[in-house]
């Protein structure tokens, strides 16, 4: 029997596809119709930004991530940002650069979105600077991939959830865990500034949005590596790692193998202590194993001092800008939330009336995806947005409520 080698696409590829890129992992929505989640890197949505470079052609996602503890000499990552920089990674016959690694992530991602879409807007983090951004755009031309846009990723979410923010309408809880934070007092609706929290491998970023009545605007932004997503994992593996030794007097940092399969048990024990449901963490070598029970408070513990430093730059991060009120409401990022302590560090150092929510995972995708047919539309323009987000005509309905005086209270 012969097959064809033609696949034709099962989808009419008229929807709009949004990627949110960082330095940790690339997630896409395509909306139009029922919105849909891609899959980059099967059976997993995300695309891990970690290149394994110990085979023939370098393999990006999973197989990366197998590697980063074990062969971490063979490994590339954390190159988003080094995007105009010198730095290259020798991977055995292998030599990358930002550049080249970046042209690998779009290359992965060209066959799932050439299924759902002919354009994409993908999303960055706030801290590339215009030459960082201007070789993002030429690497996606360079290896044919659809980008008809860029925007920095807590603009485009302001610019979608403005609606919510000026009707002061709150957005339905899109989280149940241990984490969700209740504002201690409903925000009133109008203009106002939010405050956009995210954390990648390389840092955890901050940035500061306008929202006003036909636009958001990018008002400041902070950026701090020691925060990163990679910081916490190493402290997290640190102490599960001491707790180890205090138990059977052998240390999992000791053997590649298994340090490297005690880190891959670090998502889920992210997620269950977030959900507060206490873990075990298998630690196994050839010649003994272990399990490690941990409690959600214990491993929030073995992150404290991060956490505290997370809540004191956030406070010091909104006091140094100088806004003339609080910010209505502080968005964390579903990858920023899942870092031990982070909500409750950002929690405590922020005013009563400042509103703390937890984004679901596909938000800054989803929102980034609605900036297509204004793209195309030619409604926006022509190049990265990373100041200001003009809000669509078609808003004037929830600009024009929020006007509006509330009514007044009748009867008993």
């Amino acid at each position: 029997m012969l097959w064809s080698r033609k696949q034709a696409p099962v989808h009419d590829r008229t929807r709009s596809v949004g990627i949110d890129l960082t330095a940790s992992r690339a997630l896409a929505e395509a909306v139009g119709g029922k919105p849909r989640t891609l899959i980059f890197d099967e059976p997993d949505a995300e695309l891990a930004q970690f290149i394994a470079g110990d085979r023939r052609v370098p393999e990006i996602g999973r197989t990366g991530v197998a590697l980063c503890r074990k062969a971490p000499h063979a490994v590339c990552s954390n190159f988003l940002p080094a995007l105009g920089q010198t730095r290259e990674w020798k991977l055995g016959r292998h030599t990358l650069n930002a550049e080249s690694a970046l042209g690998i992530v779009f290359e992965r991602m060209r066959g799932p979105v050439a299924h759902e879409s002919e354009a994409v807007v993908l999303s960055l983090p706030v801290y590339l600077g215009p030459a960082q951004v201007a070789r993002v755009g030429a690497t996606a031309a360079r290896v044919k991939f659809p980008l008809k846009g860029t925007a920095v990723g807590a603009l485009a979410l302001a610019a979608d959830r403005a609606g919510t923010l000026l009707t002061g309408k709150p957005a339905a809880p899109q989280a149940t865990s241990a984490d969700w934070v209740v504002p201690l007092r409903p925000a009133s609706g109008g203009p106002g500034a939010v405050i956009v929290l995210d954390a990648d491998e390389f840092a955890c970023s901050a940035a500061l949005v306008s929202v006003e009545r036909d636009l958001v605007r990018l008002v400041g932004s902070a950026v701090w590596p020691r925060l990163s997503v990679k910081a916490w994992k190493d402290r997290l593996l640190d102490g599960i790692s001491d707790r180890c030794v205090r138990l059977c007097r052998r240390d999992p940092r000791d053997s590649a193998d298994a340090e490297q399969a005690l880190f891959e048990q670090l998502d889920e024990a992210l997620d269950r202590a977030r959900a507060g449901q206490r873990m075990s963490l298998t630690v196994r070598t050839a010649h003994w194993f272990q399990d490690v029970l941990q409690q959600p408070e214990e491993v929030e513990a073995h992150c404290s001092t991060l956490a505290r430093l997370t809540g004191d730059s956030v406070r010091d991060f909104v006091s140094g800008i100088g806004l003339a009120e609080p910010p209505r409401a502080v968005w964390l990022t579903d990858a920023a939330a899942r870092l031990p302590g982070f909500v409750r560090a950002v929690h405590a150092n922020t005013q009563e009336g400042t509103a703390v929510e937890i984004l679901p995972p596909n938000a800054i995708a989803t929102a980034t995806a609605a900036l297509v047919p204004r793209w195309l539309a030619e409604n926006l323009p022509r190049a990265h947005l990373d100041s200001v987000i003009p809000l669509p005509k078609d808003s004037t309905a929830f600009t024009e409520a929020a006007k509006k005086p509330a009514a007044p209270r009748t009867g008993g």
